[in-house]
Formats: C-alpha cells, sequence, structure tokens
C-alpha cells in the first residue's frame, strides 16, 4: 500500500474512532444532562404543592377537594406556547398523594390510581422516611423514552408527617429538546468530520508531496537521466533531498569518470598503437618517401587523439551538468552567420553550395554561447564532410513562441537502416565514403547533450531523395 493511503487511511481510522467515540458520549450526556433537567424543576413543585396541600389539613387529614378541582381546571386550560421549535399545548405534569399508610388518596390522572398502596415505592417511602424521594418508573422496560420521573416531598401536620405528594412528569417531555440538541451535535460532527477529512487529506499530501517528489527523480535517475534532487519539504524532508543530491552527485562522478577512463582507453588503442608501429619502424635507412609517408601517419594519429581528447573533455563539461550553469540571451542567426564564415574555405575547396534560409529574425534564446557554438560546428561540420562536391548544404531557422529550431540538410550518403537510433550514442560513429575514415562518435553526443540543456532536443533523420536531415530544438 502506497505511504499516501496508509497516512490517510489510519488518520480517517483514529479521526472515525475519536469521532464515534465523541458523539456517543456527548449524546448520552445530553439524555442524561436533560434528565437531571426535568428532575430539578420537580423538587420545586413538590415541595411547593406539599406546602400548599397542609393547607388543606384537617384533623391530621388530608383534603384534597380543592386541589382536585384546581388540577382539574389547569388541565382544561386551552394556550399555545411556543418553546423554540416545540409548540406546547398541555400540561404533562401530574401529581399523586397518599397519606400516612402510604394509600393514595389523591391522582391528578382522573384519579386512576386512588386507593392504590404506594407506600413501597421509592419517591412515597423515601420522603415519608424524611429523605429525598424520586424514583423512574418505565412503561415500556425496553423502551427508555417511556420513563416517567416522581420525586415526592413530605406533608407535614404539627411537625407530624401525615404523607407524602409526588410530583411525576414523563421523559417525553423533554425529547424534542433533546432529539433537537442530538441533531444539531450530530449535524455539527458530521461538518466538522468533513472539514476534518478535508483538511487532513491537504496536509497529508502537502507533507507527502516531496517525498513523492524525490522518489520520482530518484526513479529518473536510475534510469539513467540527468536529473538532480532539488531541495525540498520541511525539516528532515528537506535533509533528506540534499543529502540524496549529494550522494546523487558522489555516485554520478564517480561512475562517469571510471566510464570516461575506459573509454578514453579504448579509443586510444588504435592511434597509439599505429604511432608505435610507425615510430618502431622508421630508421635511418628507409627510403625518404616512405619515412614520409609514417612520418604522415604519426601525425595524422596524433592529430586524431588530441582531437578525440579535447572533444571528450568538452562532453564531459556538458555532461557533468544538469542545469546550465551561465546563460546569456543569444542570437542563433549571427551564432550561424560566424560560424559558416569560418567554414567557407571548406564550402569552397569542396565545390558545395550553401542555402540558407529563416535568418531574417535574430532567433534568440538564453543559453551558453560557447555550449552553442561548438554544437552548432559539429553538425555543420559533419554536414559539409559527408556532402560530395557540389552538392548544396540548406540551413534553416524556425521561430516559434516556445522554441527555435535548426534545419541542417545534406545530400551525403544518410544514416543507414542498422545505425537509427544510434547515432547519438558516444563513441558510436559512421565510416565516412570521402575521407574513408571514422570520426571520434563524440560530437553528436554533445550536440543532443547541449539541446537537452537548452531545453530541447536533437533529431537525425534522412531525407527523401538521398542525405540526411540534422534538427535542433532549442527551448525559449
Amino acid at each position: 500500500m502506497r505511504i499516501t493511503l496508509l497516512i490517510i487511511a489510519g488518520f480517517l481510522i483514529i479521526a472515525g474512532g475519536g469521532f464515534f467515540f465523541l458523539m456517543t458520549t456527548i449524546s448520552e450526556d445530553i439524555e442524561r444532562q436533560y434528565s437531571q433537567a426535568s428532575e430539578e424543576p420537580l423538587v420545586d413543585f413538590a415541595h411547593l404543592f406539599a406546602a400548599l396541600l397542609e393547607q388543606d389539613v384537617e384533623d391530621g387529614k388530608i383534603d384534597a377537594t380543592r386541589f382536585r378541582e384546581g388540577f382539574s381546571n389547569a388541565y382544561k386550560r386551552e394556550f399555545l406556547a411556543r418553546i423554540y421549535l416545540l409548540e406546547k399545548r398541555e400540561i404533562h405534569t401530574h401529581v399523586y398523594v397518599t397519606n400516612e399508610k402510604g394509600i393514595v388518596v389523591f391522582d391528578s390522572e382522573d384519579g386512576k390510581r386512588e386507593g392504590e398502596d404506594f407506600s413501597k415505592y421509592n419517591d412515597v417511602y423515601l420522603a415519608a422516611k424524611g429523605e429525598y424521594g424520586v424514583r423512574a418508573s418505565r412503561a415500556d422496560l425496553n423502551d427508555s423514552r417511556t420513563t416517567v420521573f416522581f420525586v415526592a416531598a413530605p406533608v407535614f401536620h404539627r411537625g407530624r408527617t401525615i404523607g407524602t405528594l409526588s410530583v411525576s412528569r414523563p421523559e417525553t417531555a423533554m425529547a424534542p429538546f433533546a432529539e433537537e440538541s442530538r441533531k444539531l451535535v450530530l449535524e455539527a460532527g458530521l461538518f466538522t468530520a468533513v472539514i476534518v477529512f478535508g483538511l487532513g487529506t491537504l496536509w497529508a499530501y502537502l507533507v507527502l508531496s516531496p517525498i513523492r517528489k524525490i522518489t520520482r527523480q530518484a526513479l529518473l535517475i536510475a534510469g539513467g537521466e540527468k536529473e538532480s534532487l532539488p531541495a525540498t519539504g520541511l525539516g528532515e524532508l528537506r535533509t533528506l533531498s540534499l543529502a540524496l543530491e549529494e550522494m546523487r552527485r558522489e555516485l554520478e562522478g564517480k561512475h562517469y569518470v571510471e566510464n570516461y577512463v575506459q573509454a578514453l582507453t579504448h579509443e586510444l588503442k588504435s592511434p597509439l598503437a599505429a604511432i608505435r608501429g610507425a615510430a618502431e619502424l622508421i630508421d635511418d635507412a628507409m627510403p625518404g618517401e616512405k619515412r614520409r609517408r609514417f612520418l604522415e601517419n604519426i601525425l595524422s594519429e596524433t592529430t586524431r587523439s588530441e582531437d578525440m581528447v579535447r572533444r571528450l573533455v568538452q562532453l564531459a563539461s556538458v555532461e557533468s551538468q544538469s542545469t546550465l550553469e551561465k546563460t546569456e540571451t543569444v542570437s542563433l542567426s549571427e551564432l550561424i552567420h560566424e560560424e559558416l564564415a569560418g567554414l567557407k574555405m571548406v564550402a569552397e575547396t569542396k565545390q558545395l553550395q550553401l542555402g540558407e534560409k529563416g535568418f531574417e529574425a535574430p532567433c534568440e534564446i538564453v543559453g551558453d554561447p560557447l555550449m552553442l557554438r561548438i554544437a552548432v560546428r559539429n553538425i555543420l561540420n559533419n554536414a559539409f564532410d559527408f556532402s560530395p562536391a557540389g552538392e548544396c548544404v540548406e540551413v534553416e531557422l524556425r521561430e516559434s513562441d516556445s522554441s527555435v529550431e535548426l534545419f541542417v540538410r545534406d545530400r551525403g550518403p544518410g544514416v543507414p537502416d542498422y545505425a537509427e537510433g544510434r547515432v547519438f550514442d558516444r563513441f558510436y560513429s559512421l565510416k565516412n565514403e570521402v575521407t574513408g575514415r571514422k570520426g571520434s562518435g563524440i560530437g553528436l553526443t554533445f550536440v543532443r547533450a547541449t539541446a537537452e540543456l537548452h531545453r530541447g532536443y536533437a533529431e537525425l533523420t534522412n531525407r527523401e531523395g538521398g542525405g540526411a536531415e540534422m534538427k535542433l530544438s532549442f527551448g525559449k
């Protein structure tokens, strides 16, 4: 599982568990709080009604006549009380009175419990003993919403308890308020959960984004791409990215040196062997013409070796860069004109014609002028070297909003099928049919590296009718 999904899933499980526990606790607490809120006023009512009832005691006996009339009239009253979202139209509070034996002598609910013995009920039993008399009973044992609370107060006559008065109120009277509170808590909880989930997901993405970026860059490097690891993230992640970039540079430098030492050793074997063989064969007794031929061979191979070392140094300088170190605005039109002027003598010697197109505009890009000059010189030299005498070398510039493209076309032998896709590989070269010799195999590698550093690419294809077309694209 990806670390992003793992962290988000873990966050959701922890946050979801926390929210569930919180919502359950609050929901249960709402019910308890409303039960307490219902019970508290019942205590007041019980003692107030008991004090009023004590005024109707005669000869130590409770006379509930006026109580009966009063409650009967109260229950018949018509009223409408809007309490927030609740519309109240009837009285839910009831009262019953017991004598000193616990027998009900008055019941405000149409007297249905009068004559029953309530002496063992907690509210009556405790109140008769002078303690806090309270009980809760359910009409349906399996439904907490059917709970009715009873609070009793003693009825005194001349300092003696002669009965009790119990006030009752069903929990359903407070249920709308409790349900409304639960609804509000649930809505607020769900809204908060959505916000927390969204912010948590965004935070996880922001925190893990640098890790994904570092991983992506590392995979590109492992695949052979020249990518640097930017310093990204905060704290430990930034330190990690810097450490990985430093490690990349160290490893890349080590492998680079190893590869170049091996390549240079391999490529210098042939010219050094030729130089050594010629040097061993030359002596004073050798005819002058033969000696001159051996000396020319030594000079030629020496020049070839020097050219290879020079080009390797140039290529090493380019390939060791992941970004351009020094840049300035360069006019490709001017730069190419200067290089063509330097090759004018070569063109005249080989009787080559030059076709120029698209040089009216400066075609400016931001880049390294020396690097661009060497790349242009390489592809122009290739076109001149492979072009037969009397043919035309076409040079064209095209400019768009995002790039400048250079095309160099010749009428040489083109690229053989077996060499397609390999011409830009380091040390891969084709035999020049005119000179009969192979190149260093470094020039086109340098050209491609230069184009890529300038946010572009290099492409070599065959032309219809013979010849090759080199295309260089540079980003603006």
